[in-house]
């Protein structure tokens, strides 16, 4: 996307030989303005101590730190996004136990608590008319925010991730 593929077209063009040229020809460009982060705490406090004027960041960090005092924003154009989902795992000893929980957590109710403190967008849509609208216009599950995003996609990942990842170490590695 940084180097102008629409979102709906990023999967097609990393598919390919020279669509994955194309994305390191543009982390070249970039390399040396590159700061990397390894924990999800670190991009707010590298934004707050201006070590970086943008980052790629979870949400949910970003909204924690603005509730802290933080002059930061989330900036959704171009954002990436996935889905979360609840699994029970294949012959657990506990599984009406596991689906009580799960009942509880995707109440509206909990849900609202949840994105409360965190900011991800509720999985249950009945609690966004739970919540307050200028929390609900920075969530992720918002139609406007989601508009420009890249969802992940899964299946794209299992069959190119190794290949891509093989590759980024070794351009990560260079000078």
């Amino acid at each position: 996307m940084a180097d102008g593929v629409a979102p709906s077209d990023v999967y097609k063009v990393l598919s390919t030989p020279a669509g994955v040229d194309r994305a390191f020809a543009k982390l070249d460009e970039i390399k040396s303005s590159i700061q990397w982060w390894e924990a999800g705490a670190q991009p707010p406090q590298y934004l707050m101590a201006g070590d970086v004027v943008m980052s790629s960041a979870y949400n949910g960090r970003i909204h924690a730190a603005k509730t802290s005092g933080a002059n930061l924003r989330v900036v959704w154009d171009g954002n990436l996004y996935q889905f979360d989902a609840w699994a029970i795992p294949k012959g657990t000893p506990s599984m009406d136990a596991a689906y009580q929980f799960i009942s509880f957590a995707m109440r509206p109710e909990q849900q609202k608590l949840y994105t409360e403190k965190m900011a991800y967008g509720p999985s249950n849509t009945a609690a966004v008319a739970m919540l307050d609208k200028d929390l609900v216009a920075d969530l992720p599950t918002t139609p406007a925010n989601m508009k420009s995003g890249l969802q992940m996609d899964v299946a794209f990942w299992l069959d190119h991730g190794e290949a891509l990842e093989e590759r980024f170490i070794a351009w990560s590695s260079r000078q």
